[in-house]
């Protein structure tokens, strides 16, 4: 694994992270050091494990996926991965396989974009920067309309309201606030400790088994 910019945590930053998973070295940084060029931050990894754990440290723009990866890896398993937890976070698929069947089954699971190798670099950062337009619109139409939105699910910070599949949803101020931080980062994967420290504070003395629940 490599970190193209700064250093990361579970700290969430303004400025775009991106991921690339990708086993040839020359390839993931012939592509990585392109996308630093056009000033995104880029972590790099070589292997299934390597992008298991960055998606669990931090929270992604976008993920740029090999399929083929070593030791028999698949990217359809990471992208498998990311979509049980996350359906904003924008996937491109990156991948020498053409056929039909498997560009099908990549959508399926469900990748924004498929590429195959060989690329052009300057499509492929178009089709960067297109999908990363996108989420900045969903985001500002939400914050626009003080609604933030994850597939069927609607928040509104002002009113303090839930909506779920168009029924809404009860749900008590610290539940509700957990609610707000989780869906205000989707993709992110928050540790219990830091929930506490920002929603209880880290001298709450009382009893914090919400978050457990």
């Amino acid at each position: 694994m490599k970190s193209t910019g700064k250093d990361y945590d579970t700290s969430y930053e303004e400025k775009e992270l991106i991921l690339v998973v990708e086993d040839s070295e020359y390839l993931n940084d012939y592509i990585s050091k392109n996308l630093q060029k056009n000033n995104f931050d880029v972590i790099q990894c070589f292997s299934e494990k390597e992008a298991y754990r960055e998606l669990s440290k931090n929270y992604f723009s976008l993920v740029i996926l090999d399929l083929n990866l070593e030791e028999k890896s698949s990217g359809m398993n990471i992208l498998h991965s990311i979509r049980l937890h996350s359906r904003m976070m924008p996937v491109i698929i990156l991948s020498s396989i053409q056929d039909d069947r498997t560009k099908i089954r990549g959508f399926n699971e469900g990748c924004d974009d498929y590429v195959t190798k060989p690329f052009s670099l300057a499509v492929l950062s178009r089709r960067v920067e297109t999908l990363l337009k996108r989420g900045t619109d969903l985001k500002r139409k939400s914050k626009d309309s003080d609604e933030i939105v994850v597939d069927g699910l609607i928040v509104k910070p002002s009113s303090y309201e839930v909506i779920l599949d168009g029924k809404k949803v009860e749900l008590t101020l610290k539940e509700f606030k957990i609610l707000t931080k989780l869906c205000s980062t989707p993709g992110r994967v928050f540790t219990r400790d830091s929930l506490l420290d920002d929603l209880w504070g880290m001298d709450y003395a009382g009893d914090t088994r919400t978050v457990d629940s």
